[in-house]
């Protein structure tokens, strides 16, 4: 039994969780916990718990459970190489050093970092047998969710949103997102606790949830689940992660205006207005996000070298340059027109997505951070297809393979496609199938 967390924007329908599936395992939900039937259910832990029950050690006592040394060592791992990702754009560095603090006294957020911790290490670390590890602490965490959702007015809680943006990072490094369970239940909290966007940990677990939607939406091509209508934009940026945490906003508007279906095409008014917001950003940079150009840097690549001083710089400007292409791509017509202006409007559009797709493309090729590859896959999937050469499009190619095994563990031999909606396998075959297709026109 696992349970899947929210049903996307209230359509009332309710993805195959593959996990259960393949697993032959009942699949609870949240919108059933609260009822006599699910309560009963509750009170006996999933199967597989169950059967390692007395392989690990609970976290119910985090000081007790961090004496045991193979949990001291996924835990020291998180510490040190993964929760980077999180701090991406957070000087704070909420993940880094409040979560692991936080997770001394909290068995939830403490099963969230060893699952993902573990499952890390199962495919990045051969030797080190975590398999088993990082599924029991998953479904403990699953379980220890599970009850804290029985009373959805105290979901309002910063511990919570964090444990559930490191449950979607264990879905994806475990290959195991088909209905992307853990992101939807994130959705189902922020909508419901509307949060006044600031510099804590809830904050912090916000940001982590949009950078993970946007990522989901641009290799599926298609609008967030979070609704950023009903939000205001954040407050003037004052300091480099205000910097980067605006323009993630202004993607996010972005696509859910540009990517959505059922939304009628923007008129000019409109189109300017989010250009200009989009625009106006990149003209108040402070001279710290300005990429570096060092000819040369990278030996033998037909990118140039172009490198930032931080992780959140380079992150920042591959969400510009995505914003960009998406509204060149929904850049209305003004008037109707030739034959001879739509093949120079062509022209003009490719030469357009092709300089936004270099740009974004040399800054992940030119960096040497994990963290930036990880939230570069979205930009790159959506992006690079419009570079238009096949030299470039394999270099790219070369180094999602590079970065997919070190972030994911993906084997190269299965990186030209891989049966799931999101991993790195994924977004190299969406790359090179966009990119072909482009090629052909």
């Amino acid at each position: 039994m696992l349970t899947c967390f929210g049903i996307r924007k209230g359509d009332g329908n309710r993805p195959i969780c593959t996990n259960c599936q393949r697993k032959d395992r009942q699949c609870q939900w949240i919108c059933d916990v609260g009822s006599p039937r699910v309560s009963e259910r509750l009170i006996s832990p999933p199967a597989l718990v169950a059967e390692h029950r007395e392989e690990y050690i609970s976290t119910q006592d985090p000081e007790q459970a961090l004496q045991d040394p193979q949990v001291a060592q996924v835990f020291r791992h998180y510490i040190r190489d993964l929760a980077g990702w999180y701090d991406l754009n957070d000087g704070n560095r909420h993940f880094k050093d409040v979560i692991p603090a936080r997770a001394r006294r909290n068995p939830l957020l403490l099963s969230a970092i060893l699952a993902f911790s573990a499952a890390n290490l199962s495919h990045t670390a051969p030797n080190f047998e975590s398999h088993n590890f990082a599924e029991f602490y998953h479904l403990d965490c699953v379980q220890r969710l599970i009850s804290v959702t029985k009373n959805l007015d105290s979901l309002s809680n910063e511990e919570t949103l964090a444990a559930i943006c490191l449950l979607r990072s264990y879905e994806i490094i475990s290959q195991d997102f088909g209905s992307q369970n853990h992101l939807q239940g994130c959705y189902s909290l922020v909508v419901n606790h509307h949060i006044e966007l600031s510099t804590d940990l809830f904050s912090a677990g916000f940001w982590n949830y949009l950078r993970e939607d946007i990522t989901v939406s641009l290799i599926k091509q298609r609008d967030l689940m979070i609704d950023l209508s009903t939000w205001s934009l954040p407050q003037t940026p004052s300091n480099d992660s205000d910097f980067a945490n605006y323009i993630t906003f202004l993607l996010g508007k972005v696509i859910n205006r540009c990517l959505r279906e059922d939304l009628s095409s923007m008129d000019l008014f409109e189109w300017n207005v989010l250009k200009s917001q989009v625009q106006k950003w990149r003209e108040s940079l402070p001279p710290s996000f300005e990429p570096i150009r060092t000819p040369g840097l990278k030996k033998q690549s037909r990118f140039s070298s172009v490198w930032t001083l931080g992780d959140w710089h380079a992150s920042s400007l591959h969400y510009y340059h995505t914003a960009m292409s998406i509204l060149w791509l929904a850049e209305p017509t003004a008037k109707p027109s030739n034959i001879l202006q739509r093949v120079e409007d062509y022209r003009v559009l490719h030469h357009r997505l092709k300089y936004h797709a270099t740009e974004a493309c040399s800054l992940a090729l030119s960096s040497d951070s994990a963290p930036v590859w990880v939230n570069a896959f979205g930009p790159i999937a959506f992006c690079g297809p419009w570079l238009r050469d096949h030299g470039m499009s394999a270099e790219v190619i070369i180094e999602l393979k590079i970065w997919g095994g070190k972030t994911v563990g993906l084997p190269e031999s299965e990186c030209l496609f891989y049966g799931s909606e999101l991993s790195v396998a994924n977004v190299v075959y969406v790359y090179a199938y966009q990119h072909n297709s482009l090629l052909r026109l």
